[in-house]
């Protein structure tokens, strides 16, 4: 008998424990309660009911009541997810709801215009901060690389006050880096430029072997290295120059090793040698208009030198014509006359001088003895106007032809 009170007892309590969980909310003194909210949004309940037996036996099970709240909220839920969808892509066309309810298409639409607005505001937040980001990390890069050159730490930033936080974080982390970098990248140039200064084989410290920075060491000791060709160039074009001008034997040293040096000596050598033979022709032009005749060289028996100088004479044809005409122009001109070609030197000028007065000498000595022969064939003995002898002599006046 016990065992089937233990039974009756248990059956009773799983009984009420069903009714207690067909939805939330404590009863009343009667057994009843109000529906809540969150009960009607789920269709449990509508308004207050008993539960457990309470209330009169003959009270009718409640009929849900229609709640225009539920289908307005439901409507306003998808309405809202399609506005939102709508508004990101910055699409807007005019959409409603085909749905039969008065209250769910009210809410869908309601719903749907709010969407759209958070949408597009959620879209045009991201666009701008990847806007802000972009510019900032843009900027912060120009920035950072022009302080380091100008002198300036990795910390004097140049944003514009009022910027974004975006833009300043990202412009901050972009400045330190490219101010870093360029500092990195001088660095690596100028290692490997000391590097070029002193020798042809490059070797890359550990410290500068990245992408960005071998490539600056690199061109450092290219530019290094070339400026060491450029000052060995010149230097061993001097010595090679100094050495032709001395007219000796052309001969490379040892301690010249790259054939961009030995053929600078050798263009040197070649230039100083051509110098020197220039020098000596235009000597022995000039010495033309100091010499008759090609004699007592001053360079006789030195090779080379005795070859240029009478080359120089012989070439000087100016020299020949002074030496073939002005004796003839002092014999034809009583005043002294002299060609504006002749006049290119002292030398010149002295050399027509000498020949001119001696072509006059030429003349006055062939004039006196044309007198003499008058005077000694009969001319003796008329009378002179004035009571003497009238002597013609001829008169010397200075005259560029």
């Amino acid at each position: 008998m016990k065992k089937w009170s233990y039974l009756l007892v248990i059956l009773l309590v799983f009984s009420l424990h069903n009714n207690a969980e067909a939805h939330s909310g404590r009863t009343d003194s009667s057994g009843g309660h109000n529906c809540s909210p969150k009960s009607v949004s789920k269709g449990l309940c509508t308004s207050y009911h008993y539960h457990n037996g309470g209330g009169s036996t003959n009270t009718a099970p409640a009929k849900p009541v229609y709640n225009p709240k539920i289908y307005y909220d439901s409507g306003y839920k998808a309405g809202y997810g399609k506005g939102h969808e709508m508004g990101y892509k910055k699409d807007s066309p005019e959409q409603s709801s085909d749905d039969s309810n008065t209250d769910y298409v009210e809410g869908w639409s309601a719903g749907y215009q709010k969407g759209l607005e958070d949408g597009l505001a959620k879209i045009n937040k991201e666009e701008q901060d990847a806007k802000d980001k972009k510019t900032g990390n843009d900027q912060g890069e120009k920035d950072g690389a022009t302080s380091f050159l100008d002198g300036k730490k990795n910390n004097d930033f140049l944003y514009a006050s009022g910027s974004s936080e975006l833009y300043k974080s990202s412009y901050i982390e972009a400045f330190a880096s490219s101010w870093q970098l360029t500092k990195n990248s001088k660095d690596s140039y100028d290692k490997g430029y000391e590097q070029g200064l002193s020798q042809d084989e490059i070797v890359i410290p550990a410290v500068f072997q990245t992408d960005i920075l071998t490539p600056e060491f690199e061109k450092g000791h290219k530019a290094g290295e070339d400026e060491r060709d450029k000052n060995e160039i010149a230097k061993y074009g001097k010595e090679g120059q100094a050495l032709g001008y001395e007219v000796k034997e052309l001969a490379i040293t040892a301690d010249i090793k790259k054939d961009i040096y030995i053929e600078a000596f050798k263009q040197g050598y070649e230039s100083g040698l051509q110098k020197r033979k220039e020098e000596v022709v235009e000597e022995g032009y000039n010495y033309a208009f100091k010499r008759m005749k090609f004699a007592n060289s001053p360079y006789e028996g030195k090779e080379h030198f005795s070859e240029w100088i009478k080359e120089g004479y012989d070439n000087n044809e100016l020299a020949v014509e002074i030496k073939t005409k002005s004796i003839e122009l002092g014999k034809e001109n009583k005043a002294y006359t002299i060609p504006k070609k002749y006049m290119v030197n002292d030398d010149a000028i002295a050399l027509h001088d000498k020949l001119f007065l001696k072509g006059q000498n030429i003349q006055e000595e062939i004039d006196r003895n044309n007198r003499n022969t008058l005077l000694t064939t009969g001319a003796i003995g008329i009378p002179a106007v004035g009571g003497g002898i009238y002597l013609w002599t001829r008169k010397r006046k200075k005259k560029i032809a």
